[in-house]
């Protein structure tokens, strides 16, 4: 009963390390496309008082033109005895950038565009994109900590437990040492349990990664926040078995040749 119970704490260990890397990876996908499609989307609209085919800003990717004419129809339309053949019109520009800018950058180009003479106007949604990069910057922070301290209290777990697996086999390792054999001899037995249970967790986490990526929650998020998302099993599957392994060996080390 007390192997099976140690052969559990070590596997929901690993298991657990496992599931908040593979987690971390794929919510930092999804802000990821998540971001870029905002970035997308986001843009500063400029008026100007004469033509422009560009402008000297590593920020901005795109610049697209305003067709104003239908405003203009509407405006003659609404407003018949003015003559608006002798009124010269601004242009209008909507300004795509390459990136999604933090108040501060957004504030910088805001400078910048107003340091050109034919800018007469700049009109962004400044109130609104400070909120959503603060949240994805905030969603950031937390998925990051929760990830480092899941990882650290995992492999704490790992060492208490194979501590337990050396003290059952801390006689035979003594003979062996007093015999002259390498560490990697000595310590045969808990590298052979830490790298049967490593195969044994990632069965595990990958059954618990299969029902969360098909699951109703996951693909309905996916679609309410319209970005094209796929996980790669395959590249994800070598990430985590790299991982697994990593972690049973250093740790199965670490407690071979630590202190009598």
């Amino acid at each position: 009963m007390n192997s099976l119970k140690s052969h559990i704490t070590l596997i929901l260990a690993l298991i657990s390390i496992m599931l908040s890397i593979f987690l971390f990876r794929i919510f930092s996908g999804i802000l990821y496309k998540y971001q870029q499609n905002i970035t997308d989307n986001y843009s500063i609209v400029i008026v100007s008082s004469s033509k422009i085919k560009s402008l000297p800003l590593k920020e901005i990717k795109k610049i697209e033109p305003i067709d104003i004419n239908n405003e203009i129809k509407k405006l003659k339309q609404k407003y018949k005895n003015i003559d608006f053949s002798n009124i010269k019109m601004p242009y209008f520009y909507k300004l795509r950038l390459n990136i999604l800018p933090s108040p501060d950058e957004l504030s910088s180009i805001q400078k910048k565009l107003k340091s050109f003479s034919f800018v007469k106007k700049i009109m962004t949604k400044s109130n609104s994109q400070t909120k959503i990069y603060n949240l994805l910057m905030l969603l950031k922070i937390v998925t990051k900590t929760f990830m480092i301290l899941i990882a650290v209290l995992g492999f704490l777990l790992i060492l208490k437990q194979l501590e337990v697996w050396k003290l059952l086999h801390n006689e035979r390792m003594y003979i062996m040492e007093l015999f002259g054999a390498p560490f990697w001899f000595r310590g045969a037995a808990l590298f052979k349990i830490a790298f049967l249970d490593s195969i044994i967790a990632l069965i595990f986490t990958f059954v618990i990664v299969y029902f969360i990526i098909n699951s109703a929650l996951y693909i309905n998020i996916i679609n309410e926040l319209n970005i094209d998302f796929k996980v790669d099993f395959i590249k994800e599957f070598f990430i985590l078995i790299l991982v697994s392994f990593l972690i049973s060996f250093i740790s199965s080390i670490l407690v071979i040749i630590g202190k009598k």
